[in-house]
């Protein structure tokens, strides 16, 4: 049986979700600073690679799942 989404619940989860935007992007930003780049487009091969994997590794969420 389907749990009955209140008003309450619903903002709750929305300034949840936000939060957690707002931390990824300045988790981001961080990793972009570390990497001496503006945009990940300004890398390429392997550097791209490792960057990414550098995101993935570091990157901890609160309900992440893969």
């Amino acid at each position: 049986m389907a749990k009955k989404l209140t008003e309450s619940s619903l903002r709750s989860m929305i300034r949840t979700i936000i939060r957690e935007e707002t931390e990824y992007q300045k988790f981001f930003n961080k990793a972009l600073a570390k990497y001496k780049v503006k945009s990940p487009k300004e890398l390429s091969g392997d550097k791209e690679k490792e960057f990414y994997d550098y995101v993935d590794k570091n990157w901890k969420a609160d309900n992440e799942t893969d």
